[in-house]
């Protein structure tokens, strides 16, 4: 298993934000010079639901104070961008990182930042669509005329995109989906598959869907073996010391998290009791958050090693947590919790009595763009 960073601090006022991105930047520095090889990032505006909001920005910005380190995008908004800017910013970020580049590619599904930029949430799959297949015709043509005319998108470039990718024909791109359908799609492309917070008997299925698209297409061995690298699952994670009795240590910190969460979601600004304890017990019982000891955290972690995802994004920076709760939390993982996990390997066993405990059919998607 591989160990990414994951970037999407939270923030409240507007005298947090600097301290905030640099406090960051530097458990990235530390996370990467202590084994973690990849660094992810998501896009999210006006709620606090990140404390950077624009992801293309922030990976040029990464790019250069960690060179050589593998970039991922978990997600990038897609209908709440322009497709030739994107194919534009995307080329020229792989260029920046010699081909390590991975775009992760998703509908949205936030109320209030659609509303922020006059796009109807309700749009945002059939926008993303139109997207999508605009980008692929940009990064394949070379020169002359493209013409580009659909229901959100016109348009006419005469010339080049400028600069070309590293990749051939395009950057690497990756998918947050859960729909049966899109599952088999997305490995049918080639993409590779960015999971959320759903137990293993879920996530088994839906990986099951997407390396049966994988196993059908045409692809070439070494762009399955791509495909499946960077495929991977995200977590919430918190090592606590020995005797922390985190619900309490971190209770400020969750708190803060179900009502942010809540808004960078659904647009609610305010929840009932009953809407708060629904949040909290998800949140806290096998949701986006893993919290506990080294020695917990391993054997929560330890069945998505079984089923062979071998991409973890780790998600430390959190829920306003401290600069010391982050680093503390951090070499905890690093020291007892990434070796442990760096040798399970994959159990087929495991997989198919998962698959046969449960249905073929996946849930609909749950909430990857949050990702």
């Amino acid at each position: 298993m591989r160990f990414s960073y994951y970037l999407n601090p939270q923030t409240i006022e507007p005298e947090d934000d600097r301290q905030i991105i640099n406090e960051m930047l530097n458990h990235t520095g530390y996370a990467i010079k202590n084994g973690f090889t990849d660094i992810w990032i998501t896009d999210h505006n006006f709620t606090g639901y990140s404390a950077f909001s624009d992801a293309i920005i922030m990976a040029g910005a990464v790019t250069q104070r960690f060179p050589g380190t593998h970039i991922g995008f978990a997600l990038n908004v897609v209908p709440l961008m322009h497709p030739i800017r994107f194919v534009t910013q995307m080329n020229l970020l792989d260029q920046l990182t010699n081909g390590n580049l991975t775009v992760g590619v998703g509908a949205g599904n936030s109320p209030s930042e659609f509303a922020g930029y006059g796009i109807d949430v309700d749009n945002r799959h059939e926008i993303m669509d139109e997207f999508m297949s605009i980008c692929e015709k940009a990064w394949v043509h070379k020169k002359g005329e493209l013409k580009y005319n659909g229901k959100y998108f016109n348009g006419r470039i005469q010339g080049r995109i400028i600069p070309q990718p590293v990749q051939e024909p395009y950057p690497h791109l990756a998918v947050g989906t859960g729909t049966p359908e899109r599952l088999t799609f997305t490995g049918q492309k080639g993409w590779s598959l960015l999971m959320g917070p759903r137990e293993p008997q879920y996530l088994a299925v839906r990986m099951h869907m997407y390396k049966k698209g994988l196993n059908n297409s045409n692809l070439n061995k070494k762009h399955i073996e791509k495909a499946w690298k960077y495929t991977g699952v995200g977590r919430q994670l918190y090592i606590c010391e020995e005797g922390e009795n985190w619900r309490e240590s971190l209770a400020p910190n969750i708190d803060h998290w179900i009502r942010i969460s809540a808004r960078g979601d659904e647009g609610k600004y305010s929840l009932t009791q009953e809407e708060y304890d629904d949040r909290y017990n998800r949140y806290t019982n096998g949701g986006w958050l893993y919290a506990g000891t080294a020695d917990e955290i391993f054997k929560k972690l330890e069945p998505l090693a079984k089923l062979g995802i071998r991409h973890l994004m780790c998600w430390f920076d959190f829920g306003m947590l401290s600069n010391d709760q982050v680093m503390g939390s951090l070499q905890r993982f690093i020291k007892h919790v990434m070796p442990r996990l760096t040798d399970v390997e994959t159990d087929p066993i495991y997989i198919e009595k998962l698959l046969e405990d449960n249905s073929m059919e996946t849930k609909a998607p749950d909430a990857l763009n949050t990702l």
